[in-house]
């Protein structure tokens, strides 16, 4: 499941038959070269399992509608050279928001996963009329910087901290964006913006971005720890979003008693003040952060042990291969974390349980924007659960 939709696709998006963007076995090749790369149609008939005229049948439709290119034959040795299929970026794009406490930031994602175009801004007005006038505005240059057909773009994708409450795309987040709190934003942000809309909270958005573009490339199960102004995160099963019966799961800030410290970046932030040095927000403290302030030992001594129950957790329940530490998380802090963070995990005749290794996202920007970038593209044309959308 890709989030909860309102809006409807382009109609230039859809096949001939006028329902959908893209069929079951359409969608396994396209998903295919997504994580791939290059391919040739053998290699396509080999991984799919299909024959090799049935994939010549269903590649010839996407090359004619600009969906994929096929390169010229290139040779390698002995034997008829293959040409490779490819994704064309140019074919489709969407915009991925991530709208937080201080801040929303956007990309600007192509069809093969390139980010054409980022921008981030303080949060003029949390009211949804005015910050969707502030969205509206930055697609727009953000378009235009990318020099983007806007016909091509597919949909919205749009990331809010914050957890459902069981109706609909209902969410709850903190008080800093109470006008957000509760309201149907599916529909309401679909019609302020004009465009087909995916709303998802910012921890499962993230999840998926690293899913579909990081890690999610070579291990298929793991969890993803967001770092914020709050704490969340997202799980990654068989390559595909865990999202539970309300669209929660990842909600590992739960984990915690009430009376231990949550290890968001607010706290850090406010350790921070404490110590003489004033961010007025997380945007100005990421701007200038510097990991060997003393505020960050501080910091650390008092998030260790909690995350040190979360990530023990995680490992007893879900088993992942890999705890992906990432959000708005600096490099430099996630590898003090990793250096510190201990599973609980007592042996037995001589062995341990296997424990996932834990390692920092590889995603090169706003996790959470990029996440929610590939909310439409994954909807339109890669994961099988989209046509449920179309």
């Amino acid at each position: 499941m890709n989030g909860i939709t309102a809006g409807a696709f382009p109609a230039h998006f859809l096949r001939d038959d006028g329902r959908r963007t893209a069929t079951a076995n359409e969608r396994l090749v396209m998903d295919l070269l997504s994580r791939l790369g290059p391919s040739s149609r053998a290699d396509l008939a080999r991984l799919t399992g299909l024959a090799p005229h049935s994939i010549t049948r269903l590649v010839e439709p996407l090359i004619a509608r600009g969906l994929l290119r096929e390169a010229a034959p290139i040779a390698a040795g002995r034997g008829k050279p293959a040409a490779k299929l490819a994704l064309e970026g140019g074919a489709a794009f969407a915009v991925g928001l991530s709208v937080m406490t201080d801040a929303v930031s956007l990309v600007l994602l192509d069809l093969a996963g390139t980010v054409e175009a980022a921008r981030t801004e303080r949060l003029v007005d949390t009211g949804i009329d005015r910050a969707c006038h502030q969205i509206r505005r930055m697609i727009d240059h953000a378009v235009a910087d990318a020099v983007r057909d806007p016909a091509t773009l597919v949909g919205i994708g749009i990331g809010v901290t914050g957890y459902f409450i069981g109706d609909g795309a209902r969410l709850n987040p903190p008080r800093l964006l109470d006008p957000w709190a509760l309201v149907p934003l599916d529909t309401m942000l679909a019609d302020a913006l004009g465009q087909k809309v995916w709303i998802d909270n910012d921890g499962n958005v993230a999840a998926i971005g690293e899913a579909m573009l990081g890690h999610g490339r070579s291990v298929r199960d793991f969890a993803y720890l967001y770092f914020s102004a709050g704490f969340g995160g997202g799980i990654i099963a068989q390559g595909l979003p865990l999202r539970g019966s309300h669209g929660n799961a990842g909600e590992f800030a739960s984990i915690l008693p009430v009376d231990w410290p949550q290890p968001n970046l607010e706290a850090l932030r406010l350790t921070f003040v404490a110590m003489g040095t004033a961010y007025p927000d997380l945007h100005s403290m990421l701007a200038a952060f510097d990991v060997d302030h003393p505020a960050v030992g501080v910091w650390l001594d008092r998030s260790i042990p909690s995350l040190d129950l979360v990530v023990s957790a995680i490992s007893a329940v879900a088993d992942p291969a890999m705890i992906v530490l990432g959000g708005r998380l600096p490099p430099a802090l996630a590898a003090r974390i990793i250096d510190r963070v201990r599973f609980t995990n007592p042996e037995r005749r001589g062995h341990h349980r296997p424990a996932p290794r834990i390692i920092s996202s590889v995603i090169d920007g706003d996790a959470a924007a990029i996440g929610a970038a590939t909310l439409p593209l994954r909807a339109a044309f890669f994961d099988p659960d989209g046509m449920s959308a179309d």
